[in-house]
């Protein structure tokens, strides 16, 4: 794909943008998540330390009730009457059944309920671990006969230091089950309680009650710590958190927050939502501006393109500068870009100026070579005009010959004839004598036109320094062609073409040099047996 040098510069920009704009979504992104998860934990810390307090006060409460109850008793004496304590309102009010054992094994409740015979006291679970402990304790939940989740409280009644008895009461969990569940944390999850073996003792979910954490969520490894750890349950994911709740006598239980991982992270998912409309929107309007900034900006290289463009095509006219404004680096490339068409405009010139000497010089030698043709032509009918004189000359000598043969033979008519043989002589010795003078002038002509040859080398001579010249001229203006790139393609043409010219210049002076040789040549060997004639 062919893009302009500003749609690439716009396409990094943007593109720098765009990561710049994604770097600061990805940094926003984790600082929104670093503080969602600190407010989150903040806020469940919180939570969970609230109902935690809230629970252990509700217990504390029953606790000192009960331990009241102990003290009453202790006081009054375990071997006495106990029921009137037992039934005292603030017990009834909050147990389901107030009861005391002593060591004897004497079991007083209120209310009152039939017991089975035999039943013994000592040997019941929260007695025995009652007395073990030495204190008050609460045992795990369970589910009363009469329906619903309860606990025993348990406190140890003590005489001059010993244990005499062990005081209990049965405590509904329903109170607790309202609290525990009136925790909605923003409707982001909801509370539960669960006892340190990990037997979730209350939840909103009835599903849950009484069963363990490793059952409600397999193969999913928990620690009950105050630290949010991500889960599954029923294919949602969702974040739990732990707080111990302090303060309960041999009771390891906590308090449980189940949130909704999807709710809680809501604000992160529209953030990124907003922050990708925004990084949009930006880059739109970032890359409209660059592109206006990048188009007003590259409009000096357009203008220095363009210039190029009107040199390298069509008439190239050499004698365009390019405005220069500022001192940027446009203005710089403008300012050298100037230099290169003034050097290369005088090297042109100095072209164009040796082709006219070279075509001077060549109409020189044209004409030279015409005068050379004329001269050969008079030569050669000067010397047709001697060969026909000499062809005379033979035929007047054989004449002689048969003269004198005739004079041999007719001696008698010798003296007659020999007027008429001296008239024949002193003919011949004329056309001798004018064939003589007509050689003379052939040599001098020829010896001319030999000088005049050499004159024309010299000047051949001329025109070949001057071609080689322009040779050198058109290789140099080559040269900065090549180095002005695609803008001095059209100055590479012409001086291509300069240098083929010069180039068929000089062969065609060595061809007429090696013309006027073979002449001069001729002209020598005709002189010569020219003057061997005159000599004979």
């Amino acid at each position: 794909m062919n893009l302009k040098f500003r749609h690439k510069i716009l396409l990094a920009a943007a593109g720098v943008v765009v990561l710049a704009f994604a770097l600061f979504t990805l940094y926003n992104d984790y600082l929104q998540r670093t503080t969602i998860n600190q407010n989150l934990e903040s806020s469940v810390g919180q939570a969970g330390q609230l109902t935690a307090s809230s629970v252990q006060n509700w217990l504390s409460g029953r606790i000192l009730v009960l331990e009241n109850l102990t003290q009453n008793v202790a006081f009054q004496g375990v071997n006495s009457d106990l029921s009137g304590l037992v039934s005292q309102s603030s017990l009834v009010s909050t147990f389901q059944f107030t009861y005391v054992g002593d060591s004897k094994g004497v079991f007083t409740q209120r209310p009152n309920v039939d017991m089975p015979a035999g039943y013994d006291p000592r040997q019941r679970p929260w007695y025995r671990s009652t007395v073990d402990a030495g204190k008050t304790i609460l045992s795990p939940p369970y589910l009363a006969s009469v329906g619903g989740l309860v606990v025993t409280i348990a406190s140890p009644v003590k005489t001059a230091g010993q244990i005499t008895g062990v005081a209990g009461g049965d405590l509904s969990l329903d109170t607790l089950v309202k609290i525990i569940n009136s925790v909605e944390f923003g409707g982001l999850g909801y509370a539960f309680l669960v006892s340190g073996d990990g037997q979730i003792i209350v939840s909103p979910d009835k599903e849950q009650v009484m069963k363990n954490l490793k059952d409600v969520y397999p193969g999913q490894p928990l620690s009950l710590d105050a630290r949010l750890r991500e889960v599954t349950l029923n294919g949602q994911q969702r974040l739990l958190s732990f707080t111990p709740i302090t303060g309960l006598p041999s009771a390891d239980w906590y308090i449980g927050l189940s949130i909704d991982k999807d709710k809680a992270y809501a604000p992160l998912s529209q953030f990124r939502s907003s922050a990708m409309v925004a990084v949009l929107i930006a880059v739109a309007v970032i890359a409209l501006l660059l592109s206006l900034l990048i188009r007003a900006l590259m409009r000096p290289l357009t203008d220095m393109g363009r210039a190029m463009q009107d040199i390298a095509q069509g008439e190239g006219d050499l004698t365009r500068r390019l405005s220069i404004q500022g001192k940027d680096e446009f203005a710089e490339l403008g300012g050298s870009f100037n230099q290169f068409v003034e050097r290369v405009h005088a090297s042109i010139a100095e072209v164009s100026s040796a082709t006219l000497q070279v075509h001077d010089l060549s109409q020189r030698v044209v004409n030279s070579s015409n005068s050379s043709i004329v001269g050969f032509d008079e030569q050669s009918a000067r010397t047709n005009s001697v060969a026909a004189a000499i062809n005379e000359l033979g035929a007047a000598t054989q004449e002689i010959a048969r003269n004198a043969s005739d004079a041999s033979i007719q001696a008698s008519e010798a003296r007659t004839q020999a007027e008429d043989g001296q008239v024949v002589v002193e003919k011949t010795i004329h056309a001798m004598s004018t064939l003589s003078a007509k050689i003379s002038d052939s040599c001098t002509q020829i010896e001319q036109l030999n000088a005049s040859t050499d004159n024309i080398g010299h000047i051949l001579d001329v025109i070949k320094g001057i071609s080689q010249q322009t040779n050198l001229l058109a290789l140099n203006a080559a040269i900065e062609a090549a180095r002005a790139g695609e803008a001095g393609r059209g100055f590479a043409v012409v001086a291509d073409e300069v240098r083929n010219l010069a180039h068929r210049t000089q062969t065609s002076a060595d061809e007429i040099h090696k013309m006027i040789g073979g002449l001069q040549t001729g002209s020598q060997h005709a002189v010569l047996n020219m003057n061997e004639s005159q000599v004979s």
